[in-house]
């Protein structure tokens, strides 16, 4: 096994492009995972496992994690101590890291995939994204569609935030939001965008149909006109005190729970 001493080894470079460079990630299809738990999703989820790499203390106390990793990995390598500092994105890093392929998912797949969908237009908060995916992946939705603008599920961030639902919940990137909505029309989907005007209906007040997908938007902007109008109902979440607004991580949460119940 190949032990990497200097921070100017090209894998090492590499790995700190995976986690800091979205473009990066998007151009290899790869993304970086970090700590036991990302880890243990991974083998359980059976992701395609490019690389692995382990800080000397972090393979030793972690031996059978460490061993079910080289076993499944195409390729493992030592990383010296000093070396961490660069390759982590967290202050007490616990010395395990994989690469892994980002799973190939088309949007003409979406239809076919069950019943119960949420869409994040414009959604940029890396933590709302990430607690919005482990919610749905909670609640039972069946996957979770993102406009082009989100931020990206792949992030180090992001990744923290699901605790490894992005592995399981099946999560698309669309060019046109507005467009797979309207396709989704057409294969039986009713559309529902989170936002307040005068045809809006009260969430809890209503059953939504077998098949549906709800819209929730920017968290400063909300649903960008485009999509809007390509939903066929807009929903709104009673409140009674004086704040404007929810976060949209809690309004996912919300609409989520009321869809999929």
């Amino acid at each position: 096994m190949e032990r990497i001493t200097s921070k100017d080894n090209e894998k090492i470079k590499w790995l700190i492009k995976l986690r800091e460079n979205r473009k990066s990630r998007e151009e290899s299809a790869s993304f970086l995972t970090e700590g036991t738990r990302m880890a243990q999703e991974v083998l359980r989820c059976g992701l395609s496992l490019q690389q692995v790499f382990a800080s000397e203390d972090g393979a030793a106390r972690h031996v059978l994690l460490w061993d079910a990793l080289c076993r499944k990995a195409q390729a493992a390598y030592l990383v010296s101590g000093s070396l961490e500092a660069k390759i982590s994105s967290v202050k007490t890093p616990q010395g395990i890291y994989c690469v892994c392929k980002m799973p190939q998912r088309p949007p003409r797949q979406i239809a076919g995939s069950g019943d119960k969908f949420l869409a994040l237009d414009h959604l940029q908060d890396p933590g709302n994204l990430g607690t919005i995916i482990r919610t749905a992946d909670a609640f039972g939705a069946d996957g979770v569609i993102l406009s082009e603008g989100c931020a990206d599920c792949y992030s180090p961030k992001v990744l923290r935030s699901t605790m490894g639902s992005v592995f399981r919940l099946p999560v698309w990137t669309v060019p046109d939001l507005a467009q797979t909505l309207e396709d989704l029309k057409k294969e039986g989907f009713a559309s529902f965008g989170a936002a307040l005007d005068d045809t809006a209906v009260r969430l809890g007040e209503f059953r939504f149909p077998q098949k549906a997908v709800t819209v929730v938007g920017n968290e400063g902007n909300g649903i960008s006109q485009s999509v809007l109008n390509a939903c066929e109902k807009t929903l709104y979440i009673p409140m009674k005190g004086e704040a404007e607004s929810l976060n949209a991580g809690v309004a996912a949460s919300l609409i989520l729970w009321e869809m999929c119940r």
